[in-house]
């Protein structure tokens, strides 16, 4: 599963709870408790962490713009990825990447 979700990290719909299941042959209300189970996080979260790594190799390793790397890992757009952003790394996009200049 974790293989699949890093293919698909940006197809948000290929990563919602009912399409995991579909694909896995498990019942959508089980898909949560499993992935807590062998990963010890729940899905969500792994799925936000993980996003956030590759954001921050791409401010960090790539000339795109914030708003090309929401649209190429499924953000909804730049806010909604610099406001994730923030949360989980606590500085903004633009502030991390002056970091690793």
């Amino acid at each position: 599963m974790l293989l699949y979700i890093h293919q698909h990290i940006n197809l948000p719909e290929k990563l919602k709870i009912e399409h995991l299941a579909s694909h896995f042959n498990l019942s959508a209300n089980y898909v949560g408790e499993y992935f807590r189970k062998f990963a010890g996080e729940s899905l969500q979260h792994y799925i936000t962490q993980y996003k956030i790594k590759l954001v921050q190799q791409r401010l960090a390793y790539s000339t795109l713009t914030i708003s090309q790397i929401a649209g190429e890992l499924g953000f909804t757009d730049e806010s909604h990825l610099s406001r994730q952003f923030r949360k989980y790394s606590g500085v903004s996009p633009v502030e991390y990447r002056k970091s690793k200049k």
